[in-house]
């Protein structure tokens, strides 16, 4: 078994490489390494196609430019088609080193995957992962017929799926907002508890319902709308939703209590 460590794309809506983040007084890049070290000695950095620079570890580089999430995997089993590889992505800083443990341990000979299934969506997670060496044809497959999204290959494959304990494993740092809702669970730990959401316009018709009491473990209000987008499929992204608590506008960061009264609103027509 190999590791392979995604640097974490592009990264335009955080404005900076996701990889070089701290949190808790650790890089990111640091942390992902440090957990593909507790099961595999040999642990690779997934780099796009023109990146020339020294990191200090080997490695793999995309076969082509902008090849998407899926990229790093195909160079990866271009790189040795006869290992397992272990995906684990650096923006995915709430994966823990038992969580990586038990990818390993229930691999099973024969299947194309282990994976974590969100219990926000009930979605597989593709970028931490074991894929096994049958992976590689039908990914092969799936490049060649213009078929990059993760997640639908991942349905594809023949898998083991894990349940994620922790609600919050699979937030990910794409935003700013995203990274102060981490440092606030390091802060605090994930804590449950109750607020009122109240939806209006779109939200509403997305989310088939107005106004619901639902539980959280998010610390922010960025949290919370991470959990219910992934929830209910909004098609809208955080720049483009308002959020009130208590009638008045908040900060995406503003903290979470129970017993909360939050609003969330799309634009509306006319401003």
């Amino acid at each position: 078994m190999k590791a392979l460590i995604l640097m974490g794309g592009k990264s335009s809506r955080m404005g900076r490489d996701k990889w070089e983040l701290e949190l808790g007084g650790e890089r990111l890049l640091d942390r992902a390494v440090r957990l593909a070290r507790s099961q595999t000695d040999e642990v690779y950095l997934s780099v796009a196609f023109r990146d020339q620079r020294d990191f200090g570890l080997p490695v793999i580089r995309d076969l082509e430019e902008s090849p998407g999430p899926l990229g790093g995997l195909q160079a990866a089993f271009d790189f040795d088609s006869e290992t397992c590889w272990l995906l684990i992505a650096c923006d995915l800083p709430r994966v823990r080193e038992e969580d990586v443990s038990s990818l390993v341990g229930g691999f099973e000979e024969g299947k194309d995957v282990c994976c974590f299934v969100s219990p926000l969506d009930g979605e597989a997670e593709p970028l931490f992962a074991l894929y096994g060496p049958g992976a590689q044809g039908k990914l092969e497959n799936s490049i060649r017929e213009g078929r990059r999204c993760a997640r639908r290959f991942l349905a594809g494959l023949d898998r083991v799926e894990l349940e994620a304990g922790d609600p919050q494993m699979f937030l990910n740092l794409n935003r700013p907002e995203h990274l102060e809702e981490l440092r606030r669970l390091e802060e605090v730990g994930v804590v449950e508890k109750e607020v009122e959401v109240e939806y209006f316009a779109k939200l509403s018709e997305e989310a088939g319902r107005d106004v619901e009491r639902c539980r959280t473990s998010a610390a922010t209000l960025a949290g919370l709308w991470e959990e219910l987008r992934l929830r209910y499929g909004f098609s809208l992204d955080l720049p483009h939703v308002k959020a009130a608590v208590d009638d008045e506008f908040a900060d995406w960061g503003a903290l979470l209590s129970d017993g909360m009264k939050i609003a969330l609103m799309p634009p509306f027509a006319g401003g």
